[in-house]
């Protein structure tokens, strides 16, 4: 018996060895046709030209592997992210769908999904998914962001503030979570209370959120100075920013538009992750050498960042490819003279204005340089020239202003600072030295009248509005009015 077992033993294991086989190529062949199954029609011919050539290799690479006999999830979560990056949302949203049923496990694909659903205006699919992502990802902030701010936009404030607060629970401060109390609280008229959280969204994020309720609630509140503080502040914004979303950001690495890219690095650098945008700006760059606009964004963003040598390169490609584009010699010449050349900085300048005769930026960079070097006179016509190109902005009529100043021409230079603020109503630098030519002069009514519309304007810091009263009490012995 023993023997004989031993004689079988080698068929026996051949053949379960083919009945495993069998099995796995089973297995293989259905989870090839499900994803097969699951392939989105290609998108239609025109709409795939239009995008650069490095598009249609990668989509019948990511295709092709997707369709093949060892195909994965993977593979199609990679073809989905293709698809949504570059603007083919349908395509990407049935890639999605189907991946939540061959991996229900994954947070990811419903969380996408839901994004693309809410963009649409689909709330309900997208609020059930986004409930789902919860559950298998409770710590997924951006999730429970999503959620809580479609809910609020539903008319299901209870669960949003529930949602808003336990995410203040898990990461305080969070700027997007108070926003959404905030707005909560303005529906409800809690003026102090939304306030408060307002204060506190606008100080977190430097007015890039919260300007839009700050500024109404102030007024709810009889607080008008501070609500005309706030319209006053240049870099404040109403308009809508998502939350960071690692996720839905890295769905979007796979972009093949120079333009997409451009408007999502532009998202990125708002949003406070300049690397990011960085990142996708040279991605459009490689993808489309000759967007000189392009180009440009990611040389200021660069220069920005300190990196003043990879800038340079690019504002140089910027000239070679469009000698007309002003603003690149602009850029290029003032970084020059931020590094200590201004030999450098004046030569590109020079080339500059022959390339553009009519620039008003590039004469104002000349008009700079030559009165830093002492030339004041050609300071003076390049000032001049500067306006006259561009007669609607008050700084080139200040800085002729002070540089008449220095020569003692300080009736012109007066002249000269009313008609900047003609031009530019209310400019805060211009109504300060208009405030303290006066009282130097001792000018009392004058003085008074310019103080005035200082201490009305809200741009004007308040420390230079203290000197100026400081100045006054200097000046005629009494409190500044």
């Amino acid at each position: 018996m023993a023997s004989r077992f031993r004689r079988l033993r080698p068929a026996a294991i051949l053949g379960l060895a083919a009945l495993g086989a069998g099995g796995g190529w089973f297995a293989t062949a259905a989870r090839r046709d499900r994803l097969a199954a699951a392939l989105p029609a290609e998108p239609a011919a025109a709409a795939l030209a239009a995008l650069p050539d490095s598009f249609r290799p990668a989509h019948d690479a990511l295709r092709a592997r997707a369709a093949s006999l060892w195909a994965g999830p993977a593979d199609l979560g990679a073809l989905a992210a293709l698809y949504q990056a570059n603007g083919f949302l349908r395509e990407a949203m049935r890639c999605y769908a189907a991946l939540e049923t061959l991996e229900p496990a994954e947070p990811r694909w419903p969380h996408l999904h839901a994004t693309l659903l809410a963009g649409f205006g689909d709330a309900a699919p997208a609020i059930s998914r986004w409930e789902r992502v919860l559950k298998l990802a409770p710590d997924y902030g951006p999730a429970r962001l999503r959620l809580a701010e479609l809910l609020l936009k539903n008319d299901r404030p209870a669960i949003a503030a529930e949602l808003f607060a336990e995410v203040l629970r898990r990461t305080p401060d969070h700027p997007h979570a108070l926003l959404g109390l905030a707005r909560l609280d303005f529906d409800a008229g809690r003026w102090a209370d939304a306030r408060g959280r307002l204060e506190r969204v606008v100080a977190l994020t430097d007015y890039a959120l919260g300007y839009d309720l700050i500024v109404p609630v102030c007024e709810k509140l009889g607080d008008h100075a501070r609500a005309a503080a706030v319209r006053g502040r240049a870099k404040a914004s109403g308009a809508h920013r998502d939350p960071p979303d690692p996720w839905a950001e890295a769905a979007l690495e796979s972009c093949h538009d120079p333009y997409r890219l451009a408007l999502l690095a532009g998202e990125a650098a708002r949003a406070g992750d300049p690397a990011g945008a960085i990142r996708r700006l040279e991605r459009a760059v490689e993808l489309a050498p000759g967007d000189t606009p392009v180009r440009f964004q990611l040389a200021t963003l660069l220069a920005a960042r300190g990196d003043a040598a990879a800038a340079q390169r690019h504002f140089e490609r910027c000239t070679q490819a469009m000698p007309g584009f002003a603003d690149a010699w602009v850029h290029w010449a003032d970084l020059r003279r931020r590094a200590g050349d201004p030999g450098g900085a004046a030569g590109l300048v020079a080339t500059g204005l022959r390339q553009c005769p009519d620039s008003p930026a590039l004469h104002l960079l000349r008009a700079r340089a030559a009165r830093e070097a002492g030339r004041a006179e050609e300071a003076v016509a390049a000032y001049r020239e500067s306006i006259r190109l561009r007669p609607t902005e008050a700084d080139a009529y200040l800085e002729l202003a002070t540089t008449l100043f220095r020569l003692e021409r300080v009736a012109e230079g007066v002249a000269w600072l009313e008609r900047g603020l003609a031009a530019e109503p209310e400019h805060p630098p211009t109504l300060a030295l208009l405030a303290l030519h006066a009282i130097g002069a001792g000018d009392e009514p004058r003085a008074r009248a310019w103080l005035g519309r200082v201490a009305r304007q809200p741009r004007v810091p308040r420390e230079q509005t203290e000197r100026l009263r400081s100045a006054w009490r200097e000046r005629f012995g009494t409190a500044a009015p």
